[in-house]
């Protein structure tokens, strides 16, 4: 039975921080480019010239441009639900105190990073995104139902209102973002957040 290569060190790093170090850039590049050009400038050869690597080291981590883009979309949706959570914690027990406070975080939390807020707002537009958009809609419909507005999720009438509400919100921040809705970030977030509570059973 054959013995597996050792890795070396190299220069005192190992071989899995070293790609550990690999991905991060390019990561970052793809929000980069994101940021700079939209969601359709990311390639597999743009990203990697971004970050100053080459094609062999993209591949190392990504098997191709989706596979990046999602693995982008994913942590940011990962931080606006950690967002959301902190900010229900300790919230006064009001659901629309609790609208406003999930509401806010959401804003605050894409707004912290334009080349994250143009990657949200053009998720709907790319077909490898698009269903992982899908996905997440119901999972803060979900989220919605049971932590915000603490009903019964099995309600076929909740689950309408919290899918109305969260899409509405999804596409209403999206425009926002883009720079298409003339609202100071307070004035988004009451409006959304009144919606919300005129919506809520």
């Amino acid at each position: 039975m054959s013995t597996p290569p050792v890795e070396r060190r190299y220069r005192g790093v190992s071989a899995e921080d070293r790609r550990s170090g690999r991905r991060e850039k390019l990561v970052e590049a793809g929000l980069d480019l994101v940021g700079q050009r939209g969601v359709s400038a990311v390639t597999a050869e743009s990203v990697a010239t971004e970050a100053g690597l080459t094609k062999r080291y993209f591949y190392e981590s990504f098997a191709d441009r989706d596979v990046l883009l999602r693995a982008l979309v994913d942590d940011l949706l990962g931080d606006v639900q950690v967002a959301i959570a902190e900010a229900l914690t300790g919230t006064p027990d009001d659901v629309g105190a609790r609208i406003s406070a999930t509401v806010r975080a959401l804003v605050d939390t894409l707004a912290a990073d334009p080349r994250r807020a143009r990657l949200y707002a053009e998720t709907g537009a790319h077909d490898a995104l698009r269903t992982r958009r899908e996905e997440a809609l119901d999972d803060y419909a979900m989220l919605l139902m049971v932590d915000v507005l603490r009903g019964d999720p099995t309600d076929p009438h909740l689950r309408l209102t919290a899918r109305l509400v969260v899409a509405g919100t999804t596409d209403v921040v999206s425009h926002w973002l883009a720079g298409d809705l003339d609202l100071t970030r307070d004035e988004l977030v009451a409006d959304v957040s009144a919606i919300g509570v005129a919506l809520a059973p």
